[in-house]
């Protein structure tokens, strides 16, 4: 009896075992699951939860056919390859956090024979590259950030930073809502028109210091800076220091005042005393060295940006405009620039069609003796975030387009823009070009005569984003220049332009 009762004791044993080993089982398989489902959030390159190792890796591949001037030995017809590289490391504490990166640059295949005489100037960014760094193959390693930047909660001094050394500075960024969409539009149509880092494949950096009050309702910057060199130029490690910038912005976050709107006022210094001749519309010989006589400008502005609901989509806006005084080498600076944009996007269709409509207006000089200059300076850009195309820049210029935004997936956008192109004023020249990128010798703006017209013509362009994840992107750009009087007269042989490139991004 004793015996058939331990048998059915074990009996219960085993079975209870057998139907407690699944949950065993599963149990396990569900925390490993979990174990690897944060190793896999954790960010790539964290090393603790301090240190973390950053990178990039940016592919891309140019094809030109850009207007032709009169000169037959000028190459117009060119492809081009370029590669960028970063990498750096991050600290992160309480009190500070640092930051030092290291960039590379390679640029392959630069045409040696796309730049015309003056004032033409180089075909396409080919010959830009090349005038630049005299090489057709040029490449450098050199320091893109380095910087400490002081938290003020950890000391008592709630929402204060100081960020000093070198890194990159983009105007209209000082906070981000949070919001993607409305983030979005102050990235592509507020950001970076008067100060900004991304100038095509080279970048810029600025040495200098940033400090920030950040309240829920306000943000307060105030920065000091210099550029580095970058740009068109590989050598991008050194500072050039006869350009000094004091910028300062007083933002209204998004809903402060107004519902679903942001509103910022805004104030940028800009002294340059480089070794180079500026650039205008007086005869070459009447333009005085910046040594001699230098930039001394300041420039006030403001923007008003808005995203509200509104049937089955949303509404957007942005007013933009600036004034322009102070002493543009022996003359007086007077000019100003204004931008107005709105769009819908019906959400809740398919593609998520967004129409945008804009218009840009910045002034121009209609006299180069009566003692003043009155074009609107743009300082120095990301001139690819306005003209993607970038065969004009936003100086004495007039652009009204329209843009048409779809999204055929979550992953993928595609935008087609319709400019049409014009000079605010015939008497003033022909501008291009990001804004200093050395230290000496180009100005970093070109000018070409308008032959007293004002059509630079229409301009199609399409851009096409596809982001495979988080860290993997690939983009696809064409676009098609149709000249006008203006591009006619400059280059007689080929009025038509095309250029089409394809770009790979890998952040981590």
């Amino acid at each position: 009896m004793g015996k058939i009762k331990n048998n059915i004791y074990k009996s219960s044993s085993t079975r209870s075992s057998s139907r407690l080993l699944p949950l065993f089982v599963i149990a396990a398989i569900f925390h490993a699951g979990s174990e690897l489902r944060a190793e896999e959030a954790k960010p790539w390159g964290q090393i603790n939860d301090y240190l973390r190792v950053t990178g990039e890796f940016q592919g891309s591949y140019e094809a030109w056919n850009f207007f032709q001037p009169s000169s037959v030995n000028s190459n117009n017809e060119y492809d081009l390859w370029s590669l960028r590289a970063r990498l750096g490391l991050q600290l992160t504490t309480s009190f500070v956090d640092a930051y030092a990166q290291a960039q590379y640059n390679g640029l392959y295949g630069l045409p040696d024979n796309a730049v015309a005489a003056p004032p033409v100037g180089a075909l396409g960014l080919g010959g830009a590259y090349y005038s630049a760094n005299q090489s057709t193959d040029p490449s450098n390693v050199f320091l893109k950030q380095a910087f400490l930047n002081f938290k003020g909660n950890a000391l008592g001094l709630p929402g204060t930073q100081l960020k000093v050394g070198r890194f990159e500075y983009m105007d209209g960024l000082e906070y981000k809502s949070g919001d993607v969409k409305f983030d979005g539009l102050k990235s592509k149509r507020v950001a970076q028109r008067l100060v900004g880092s991304n100038v095509v494949h080279v970048g810029r950096s600025f040495d200098g210091f940033s400090t920030v009050y950040d309240q829920p309702d306000f943000n307060i910057t105030a920065s000091g800076l210099r550029p580095t060199q970058g740009g068109f130029t590989v050598q991008g490690q050194d500072e050039i220091s006869k350009i000094d910038l004091f910028y300062t912005a007083l933002t209204s976050k998004r809903n402060a005042l107004l519902p679903g709107t942001e509103g910022r006022l805004f104030y940028l210094y800009y002294n340059d005393d480089r070794n180079t001749q500026v650039v205008d519309n007086r005869p070459v010989i009447n333009r005085p060295n910046l040594d001699k006589q230098d930039l001394n400008l300041h420039t006030v502005g403001t923007h008003l940006l808005t995203l509200q609901s509104l049937g089955s989509g949303s509404i957007d806006g942005l007013l933009w405009g600036a004034y322009q005084f102070g002493d543009w080498t022996n003359l007086d600076q007077q000019a100003w620039a204004v931008d107005a944009e709105v769009g819908y996007q019906w959400t809740k269709l398919p593609l998520k069609p967004w129409l945008r409509a804009i218009y840009y207006l910045s002034s121009g000089d209609d006299n180069s003796t009566d003692g003043k200059h009155k074009t609107f300076f743009t300082a120095l850009p990301s001139p690819r975030t306005y003209a993607k195309f970038p065969y004009y820049n936003m100086m004495n210029l007039q652009d009204a387009f329209v843009q048409m935004i779809v999204s055929p997936t979550d992953k993928i956008k595609v935008a087609i823009d319709f400019h049409h192109l014009g000079l605010a004023n015939s008497s003033d020249l022909f501008y291009s070009g990001p804004g200093a990128t050395s230290r000496s010798g180009s100005f970093g703006y070109s000018g070409r005569p308008s032959g007293g017209n004002t059509d630079i013509g229409q301009l199609v362009d399409i851009n096409f984003t596809h982001n495979l994840t988080k860290e993997f992107s690939w983009t696809l750009y064409y676009g098609h220049a149709f000249g006008g009087n203006v591009i006619q007269n400059v280059y007689p042989r080929q009025k038509h332009a095309d250029t089409a490139h394809v770009d790979f991004n890998l952040v981590f």
